[in-house]
């Protein structure tokens, strides 16, 4: 699975979010400028979070976002998916997902089992973890 690009701005937005822990809105620039993120792609993929109930938005002079979901309760696999969609690994796996061999492929059920795996390890990820999580340094 590769994470897309909207998905990985939009959790590195809410990680900023959560590390900020305020009431009053971060305007898009900020939030953009800290985070190195198009400005124009970050207002879709943060309305769209909006339209989730994960933050409010504020709009005129002093607006901006506000984190209004739990950190603590807000799962990495939860954030994804309201931005890309429901959560495949494999694309054989989607519900139009094409496959000529679908009724005898041998493959199907494994990647369906790490298909599961994968999703719950995301499910118990929260923003909260990552934000009390050491940055990588070095990579």
């Amino acid at each position: 699975m590769i994470l897309s690009r909207s998905a990985d701005y939009g959790l590195r937005a809410l990680i900023y979010l959560a590390e900020q822990a305020s009431k009053t809105p971060t305007p898009l620039d900020v939030i953009a400028r800290e985070q190195q993120v198009p400005p124009a792609l970050l207002s879709k993929i943060l309305q769209t979070l909006v339209k989730g109930k994960v933050l409010r938005s504020h709009k005129g002079y002093g607006g901006g976002f506000v984190l209004v979901a739990d950190p603590a309760q807000l799962s990495v696999a939860r954030v994804i998916e309201l931005i890309d969609g429901p959560f495949t690994v494999f694309e054989c796996l989607t519900d139009d997902g094409f496959c000529k061999i679908r009724g005898c492929c041998k493959l199907r059920a494994k990647f369906g089992e790490l298909q599961a795996l994968v999703r719950k390890r995301l499910g118990s990820i929260t923003i909260a973890e990552l934000v009390d999580d050491p940055a990588e340094v070095g990579g």
